[in-house]
């Protein structure tokens, strides 16, 4: 499986979490557009074989990943600070993010460390 370069790959994720941020500003905000792009973008981090990758770029990535569900759990808060209720939609999927990335990294380090027990 060939991977992708982290710094330009992360960085894509960044534009889009980025736009989903700015829901919580008076710009004009597309939240509609950005949230499925989140999804999508996802889906392609998931499709990864993430748990056999060497160990510097597994530890970079892990890195890049943690910043970006840290980053969207801020956006949540701000969210909830804000209380637009025309926004309530949209957070509610970014929580749902939140959980399912969550999961999936806690089920990816499982998967990391039984494959570099199989390997010793």
């Amino acid at each position: 499986m060939e991977y992708p370069e982290l710094e330009t790959y992360f960085q894509k994720l960044t534009d889009i979490t980025d736009r989903i941020a700015m829901m919580n500003n008076h710009f004009d905000a597309t939240p509609e557009i950005d949230i499925p792009q989140l999804s999508e973008f996802y889906a392609d981090i998931q499709s990864k074989d993430w748990e056999n990758t060497d160990r510097e770029y597994y530890e970079l990535f892990t890195s890049y990943f943690t910043f970006h569900v840290k980053t969207v759990e801020e956006i949540i808060q701000e969210a909830r600070e804000i209380l637009n209720p025309e926004n309530r939609e949209y957070v509610k999927k970014l929580v749902s993010h939140v959980r399912n990335a969550d999961d999936w990294f806690v089920n990816l380090k499982k998967k990391r460390k039984l494959a570099r027990t199989q390997v010793a």
